[in-house]
Parts: structure tokens; C-alpha cells; sequence
């Protein structure tokens, strides 16, 4: 049997960042009790009355993960799941009231908005208290002055005091001092909802930079998009409790899939209210695929059953990219301005939609709900019923972006040439022409 020893083998694996082990915390609803702020309050005020209608609340149950150099790890979940509250028993402004958490080298945590600023000190004088507070020297902060202002471009707002400073610039120098910090742990929340996309841009760039020298990142976010392309690992969170622990895909579908539970009309003798009893994809000649290629007209069909009438019924469409589960598309019947005849039960009906796949390589998934239009919740929903590769057609096409648009290029009153002085026109098409050259 090839392979090292096991004593080999775990030299080979860097030992976690991070490490949490059966972590639980507890908050006393009507109280307050956990941070040093409230714990001292606490005290000036023990000769009050205790509140004896505090009643307990688990923000989070039995929590074990580890984070290792080079892992960013995505937190997701609904408001409520106990993300934030992770995220500040790692960063140690909460006491867990059972397990333990284990962290190696310096912390940098992106919190709360300005934490850590006095809003009557200037953005230069912010930059020298923050900086002492996570643990830099005089000179370090010196050393890394001119980088922290450049990455945070504030300008001349650096010498006004940060009270008047919009939430962009808060983040903005937040990040950038968190940078600064040269971190072996970075703790980042929902900060950078508040930043321009190009803001946005720079600190994921950064961030992976982190990454490759060796930083463990822990990234709690709404946006299942950047979890989904960043992080190399995510936890699903629900009711303080890990519902998934795994590639970033996968914990963004069981989210949706979790979310659209909710949101079901329920079962009626046992049976959904409408359920799909076929689904197929077809081309432009009505033949059944499950190829095609960038640009394609395609068909998506499907025949549902309905168990309850549903007066004006609306039929959804999804495309989902199945590598990272980016949502590509989605609408509706409803909001496209198209209405279907009421349904009663018993009906069956077969649906279909035309649709140009203007889209790259890759796999995709189509999916669909159908709701009444009039009604908040869905009759049924399945975001991944049919799927579809797509081939990159033949020829030079090193694109980049989620479309394709099928471009040709002029110049002046010519199609671009390889080389014009050979006599020969060779037009660069990135478009089904290509496509159709190369067809099997």
C-alpha cells in the first residue's frame, strides 16, 4: 500500500486557525449579560430589582468547526441563526456559556461599522487609536500609514473627524486597518454591504490575498453570490444549529431549498397542491437535449397537476449556474405581463417557455414555481427540475462573465484579419456560426 504514515500525513495538514468545539451560547431575553459593557453595567446597578420575567434564548447549540490557513469560510443563514453571535464569540467580545473556541495568532474582526473609531477624532487620529487598539506599534502604524490611507481613499476627509463620514468611508478605513493588522484570523460581517462595487472588489481581492499567505477568514454574508465565489468552505446556519457544513454550493442550496419550504402552501389530503408529473428540455426543432450551445434557443416544458384550484395561477423560471448556484435569471409569468386561465382541481397543464440560453460554458439548471398570483406563498417550487450543459464552442473565445453576447469585431470598414498581408480575411466571430462548424 502506497502512502505515507499517518505521523507523515498530519505533518502534511496544517493545523486549524480556528478550532470550536461544542460551543453553545445563551442570551436572557429582558436581560442583558455577556459583554464586559453589560456585565458592568450590571454591577452599578445590582442594588435594582432583578428582572424575574427573563426567559432564555440559545442563540447558538453545540457548535464544532474548524478553519485552517488558507480556508475562507462562509456563514449563511436567515436573520436570527446565530451568525453574528458566532462571529463575536470568535472575535472574544462574548463568553460562551459551554464549549470552548481556539484561536491562533493575531485576530482582526470587521464587525460592526466604526467600531473601534471615536467619532471626534479625525480619520488620521482614528487611524493611530485603531491601530493601537488591534495591536499595532507607533511605528508599524507609521510604516503602514500611506497604505491604509490609499486603500481606504478618503482623501481630504481624512483630517475631518469621522462622525461626519458616510458608512462607505467607515468601512472603507475599517478594512483597511484591518489589513493592516497582518492577521492570521480575519472576521468579516456584513461591512461590506455598505461599500461601492469597486470598493467591494478590492477587498475581496485583498482578501484572497490573505489567503494565499496562509490567513483563516470567516465571512458572514446575505450575499450568496460573493459566499458562493469566494469562500472555499460554508456553514448553513438555522435556529443556532449547523444544518450543513460543506462546499459553498451545496450550503447555498440547501439555503434556498430551506427558504422555499417556508414559503409552501400546505399539502392538501397528503398531496402538494400542484406537482410536476413531467419536465423535458428541447431545441428549436422541438427534438429532446441535453446539450447545447452559447446563444441556443431552447424550450423549457413541463406538465403539473393540480390538486386545488388556483383562480390565477403565475408560473416562475429559474436558471441557476450549478458550480456556485449563482441565480442567472429568474421572472415570472406574472411579472412578465403574461396570465394563464384559472385552474381547478384535477387540471393538468403543459407549460412551455422559449428562451435564448445567452449564457457560458458550463452546467445549468432550470427550475420553476407556480403560485396563484394574487397569493404570497407558492403551490410548489423546484429551482433544479432540469438540466443542461453548455459547450463552449471551438475557436478563440477567452471570455470572462456569466453572458455571452457573441461578439464580432470591425475595424473601420473591415472585419478584423489575422494577419492582412497574407490576402486572407479571417473574421473573428464569436457567435453560433462557430458553434454550428463544430456540431457533433
Amino acid at each position: 500500500m502506497r502512502g505515507g504514515s499517518r505521523s507523515e500525513i498530519d505533518a502534511a495538514v496544517p493545523e486549524p486557525r480556528i478550532i470550536v468545539e461544542h460551543v453553545s451560547k445563551r442570551f436572557r431575553v429582558g436581560a442583558r449579560h455577556g459583554s464586559l459593557r453589560d456585565t458592568v453595567a450590571a454591577w452599578m446597578v445590582r442594588g435594582r430589582p432583578h428582572n424575574t420575567t427573563a426567559t432564555s434564548l440559545w442563540a447558538l447549540r453545540d457548535i464544532s468547526l474548524q478553519v485552517r490557513p488558507g480556508e475562507a469560510l462562509g456563514v449563511i443563514g436567515p436573520n436570527g441563526a446565530g451568525k453574528s453571535t458566532l462571529l463575536r464569540l470568535l472575535a472574544g467580545i462574548l463568553r460562551p456559556d459551554d464549549g470552548r473556541l481556539t484561536l491562533s495568532g493575531p485576530v482582526a474582526a470587521m464587525i460592526e461599522l466604526g467600531a473601534g473609531f471615536h467619532p471626534d477624532l479625525t480619520g488620521r487620529e482614528n487611524v493611530f487609536l485603531h491601530g493601537a487598539i488591534i495591536g499595532l506599534s507607533r511605528g508599524e502604524i507609521r510604516r503602514r500609514f500611506d497604505e491604509i490611507v490609499a486603500f481606504a481613499e478618503i482623501g481630504d476627509a481624512l483630517d475631518s473627524p469621522v462622525k461626519h463620514y458616510s458608512s462607505g468611508m467607515h468601512a472603507r478605513l475599517g478594512f483597511a486597518l484591518a489589513l493592516a493588522a497582518r492577521a492570521h484570523v480575519l472576521l468579516v460581517d456584513e461591512v461590506l454591504s455598505v461599500g461601492d462595487r469597486s470598493f467591494r472588489a478590492r477587498c475581496i481581492d485583498r482578501m484572497r490575498r490573505l489567503l494565499l499567505e496562509g490567513a483563516a477568514i470567516v465571512f458572514v454574508s446575505h450575499d450568496l453570490d460573493t459566499v458562493a465565489r469566494f469562500c472555499t468552505r460554508a456553514v448553513l446556519l438555522s435556529g443556532g444549529r449547523v444544518l450543513c457544513d460543506g462546499a459553498p454550493g451545496e450550503a447555498v442550496t440547501r439555503y434556498h431549498d430551506a427558504a422555499a419550504d417556508s414559503l409552501l402552501m400546505p399539502p392538501v389530503d397528503g398531496r402538494p397542491p400542484v406537482e410536476v408529473v413531467g419536465a423535458r428540455l428541447l431545441d428549436a426543432h422541438g427534438r429532446p437535449i441535453a446539450v447545447c450551445w452559447p446563444g441556443d434557443q431552447i424550450r423549457f416544458e413541463y406538465t403539473v397537476r393540480f390538486n386545488v384550484a388556483i383562480p390565477r395561477p403565475s408560473y416562475g423560471l429559474y436558471l441557476t449556474r450549478a458550480e456556485d448556484q449563482l441565480i442567472m435569471y429568474e421572472t415570472s409569468s406574472t411579472r412578465l405581463g403574461v396570465e394563464d386561465l384559472p385552474a381547478e382541481a384535477g387540471d393538468e397543464r403543459t407549460i412551455a417557455c422559449d428562451c435564448a440560453l445567452n449564457v457560458d460554458a458550463g452546467r445549468y439548471a432550470l427550475g420553476l414555481h407556480v403560485r396563484d398570483r394574487d397569493g404570497a406563498r407558492y403551490a410548489c417550487e423546484q429551482r433544479a427540475i432540469a438540466t443542461l450543459d453548455v459547450r463552449r464552442a471551438a475557436g478563440p473565445a477567452d471570455t470572462s462573465g456569466p453572458a455571452w453576447i457573441a461578439p464580432r469585431w470591425r475595424f473601420g470598414d473591415r472585419p478584423a484579419a489575422d494577419d492582412s498581408s497574407s490576402g486572407q480575411t479571417h473574421r473573428l466571430e464569436l457567435d453560433r456560426g462557430v458553434a454550428e462548424a463544430v456540431r457533433p
